[in-house]
């Protein structure tokens, strides 16, 4: 949920990101084929400028920028204070991971914007939600549980409004909080076979529709989902075969040969457990 405030004196800052144009870089819609473009620029009056042109031609509508100038660990943040000025329209705050695993995943919350005044806006660690390709991926680690592999820190527009858009980025900062990190007990009250088939069963109706990219990024999230949180239930045979298939997926050809490798990982370990 989005919070404004003024924040008192006593606010504990854990971080302040880089203000220097030159950390931030943009990603586009051009990496999809669309034509949406943006830069960063560095404001004389502090912080930097985030501005382009939105567009919708050639399935596109998205624009971002981020920077990797922050710190990796974020076990005492329970918040990040955006200080802006906006136009008005509505933008969502990123962060990412460092795990390579990860890397199609993204966390995100929206905030909106006045124009032409100064916010401050304060957007609660728990209430990231993980996307993937714009859609929403429930089965992932919340941002809670990875606080220690963070790798960047963004903003982004896709409001489906073409046009020219401009948010100056005054100060992006990690408020300290109480830096309890939330645990895996809702996982750890599933099995391993469990959480497999329910990635199975989303996961073979988008293959066979002929997602087989977002089929294989569900399977990858559980595989990391149940290394990352719940290894002990697996034994060292199927830590190791989930291992060695999130390494081999990468080296795919295709998005089929990618999902297929994943897959025949998981039913390995779902015949072990049952069998054991």
């Amino acid at each position: 949920m989005q919070l404004l405030f003024l924040l008192m004196s006593s606010t504990a800052f854990a971080w302040t990101a880089s203000m220097d144009a030159d950390n931030w870089y943009v990603v586009n819609d051009t990496v999809m084929g669309g034509v949406s473009q943006s830069d960063v620029d560095t404001r004389k009056e502090g912080g930097v400028l985030f501005n382009g042109t939105l567009s919708l031609e050639n399935n596109g509508g998205f624009t971002s920028a981020r920077t990797e100038e922050v710190p990796a660990d974020w076990e005492n943040v329970s918040a990040l204070k955006f200080r802006i000025v906006g136009d008005g329209r509505n933008y969502i705050a990123t962060v990412r991971t460092q795990r390579r695993e990860m890397r199609r995943i993204y966390y995100r919350q929206p905030f909106s914007t006045k124009a032409g005044e100064e916010q401050e806006i304060v957007l609660p660690i728990g209430d990231f939600e993980a996307y993937a390709f714009g859609r929403r991926v429930p089965s992932s680690p919340t941002l809670s549980m990875l606080k220690g592999q963070i790798g960047s820190v963004g903003v982004m527009l896709a409001d489906k409004k073409p046009g020219r858009f401009s948010l100056a980025l005054l100060e992006v900062t990690g408020v300290e909080g109480e830096g309890k990190s939330e645990d895996a007990s809702p996982l750890r009250a599933r099995s391993v076979s469990y959480v497999f088939q329910e990635a199975i069963e989303r996961g073979v109706p988008l293959f066979n529709g002929g997602e087989p990219e977002r089929c294989a990024d569900i399977y990858s999230t559980a595989i990391v989902n149940v290394l990352l949180l719940v290894p002990e239930k697996m034994s060292g045979q199927d830590r190791l075969l989930l291992k060695n298939a999130l390494n081999k997926s990468r080296r795919a050809e295709t998005q089929e040969e990618r999902a297929w490798i994943l897959r025949r990982a998981m039913d390995g370990v779902i015949l072990n457990t049952s069998t054991n």
